[in-house]
């Protein structure tokens, strides 16, 4: 599929961003309005594009803990295997992500490195199925763009946790964001979401596998704040996202729409 930017949507209400998503993209650019320079909705939208990657990638247990880091392999090393019920979730495990072995060229048209620890933990070590719960801490992905207004880092601390069966999955997303830029004041983004996937008709979720095509809805809220000033936003989708598990890129949402208000 081919890369395309995300859509820039105009915003209809003050203090609103609207968030278009197009094909395997790389940004999301929301509009200015009356209280929101274009600098900082931009930053805004980088940052709840940038969460809708990560936690889409996370209903896959190989996204959630295994370093599903795109375009290199697995890179973390596991501290225990033991996996009692065989359903791909280690009973209790600590992925640690460190360079050289987390570095990677050619990501996005430019570099990455990942570095941090995830806990994951089976909380049905007895019983096959997909929940998992990730603990993230001090997660960073240090990316260098090709051009410099790309380049962020980005350190998540907080938890994820799956449940959910092959005819879809439920992952809640409690995740604070510390975000800084080489030319912008860093910020902090804390989200509190919910999203929902359910599987195209003829596609299941399967235990260890991918994500099939599908739809995702995301919900709930997350407050940005940076210096003296802080918004919080509440989230809503207005068109499911579209996965498309066919997309060659690690973004493969191919359209959709969210609202923050």
């Amino acid at each position: 599929m081919r890369r395309t930017p995300w859509a820039t949507a105009a915003s209809a209400l003050a203090a609103s961003l609207l968030l278009g998503v197009a094909a395997c993209s790389d940004s999301s650019q929301p509009s200015d309005d009356a209280s929101i320079s274009v600098a900082e909705a931009n930053d805004i939208g980088e940052a709840v594009a940038d969460e809708v990657d990560q936690s889409a990638a996370s209903f896959s247990l190989h996204g959630a803990g295994a370093g599903e880091v795109p375009p290199g392999p697995d890179c973390a090393t596991v501290s225990n295997t033991t996996d009692t019920d065989g359903d791909g979730a280690p009973d209790e495990a600590t992925y640690t992500f460190a360079l050289p072995a987390c570095s990677f060229t050619g990501f996005r048209g430019g570099s990455l490195d990942v570095t941090g620890t995830v806990d994951l933990r089976d909380p049905t070590p007895d019983a096959a199925d997909f929940a998992y719960q990730a603990t993230l801490n001090d997660f960073e992905f240090k990316f260098t763009g090709p051009q410099g207004n790309l380049t962020f880092t980005a350190v998540r601390n907080g938890t994820r946790v799956l449940t959910g069966n092959a005819a879809g999955a439920s992952l809640s997303n409690n995740i604070t964001v510390e975000r800084t830029f080489p030319v912008r004041q860093p910020a902090s983004v804390t989200h509190n979401l919910l999203l929902t996937f359910t599987p195209a008709p003829g596609e299941s979720l399967a235990i260890g596998q991918p994500l099939p095509d599908g739809t995702l809805v995301k919900s709930g809220t997350f407050t940005w704040t940076r210096g003296n000033r802080t918004r919080t936003f509440v989230v809503t989708t207005v068109e499911p996202l579209v996965w498309d598990a066919s997309c060659t890129t690690d973004r493969k949402i191919a359209s959709g729409e969210l609202h923050a208000t």
